[in-house]
């Protein structure tokens, strides 16, 4: 009884929270991807 109850807030709440998590983490692996790009592109000039 107790598991199905926790089950059910689990599920309304990432079902309802869905809908910001997914943009923000969108733009959070956009960032990280984006920092590692540009410090690639800075180390490869810098040897030159």
């Amino acid at each position: 009884m107790n598991s199905e109850i926790t089950s059910a807030i689990l599920e309304i709440t990432f079902s309802r929270l869905l809908v910001f998590i997914v943009p923000f983490l969108f733009l959070l692996m956009i960032t990280l991807f984006s920092e590692e790009m540009i410090d690639l592109i800075y180390k490869s000039v810098k040897r030159r």
